[in-house]
């Protein structure tokens, strides 16, 4: 089997078709792939998403370790990044809608 590149043709088809069923919500019935990364307090898991996305994260100030991250990785002509908050449906409804 010949090797694929990460930035191929086909490897960007397979991610919109992968892209295109987590839309439709599809990942509740088959599991796609996903990196989750777990650990300790100051266990590096900042540096492992760093080192995957080629982004800096906040390290000093314990902030990425006190929510969830998920990342959405393509490469583009262009960067992009898109921040949302979504708040846990057990919050206070003034809460949520603060957040």
């Amino acid at each position: 089997m010949a090797a694929v590149s990460l930035q191929s043709p086909a490897r960007r088809h397979l991610l919109d078709i992968i892209d295109k069923l987590r839309a439709q919500e599809i990942s509740r019935y088959v599991a796609l792939p996903e990196v989750v990364v777990t650990g300790d307090q100051s266990a590096g898991k900042s540096s492992v998403l760093e080192a995957i996305s080629g982004m800096a994260f906040p390290t000093e100030d314990n902030l990425c370790t006190r929510f969830a991250t998920e990342l959405i990785l393509r490469r583009f002509t262009h960067v992009d990044v898109k921040v949302s908050i979504f708040p846990d449906v057990d919050r206070p409804e003034q809460e949520q809608e603060q957040l």
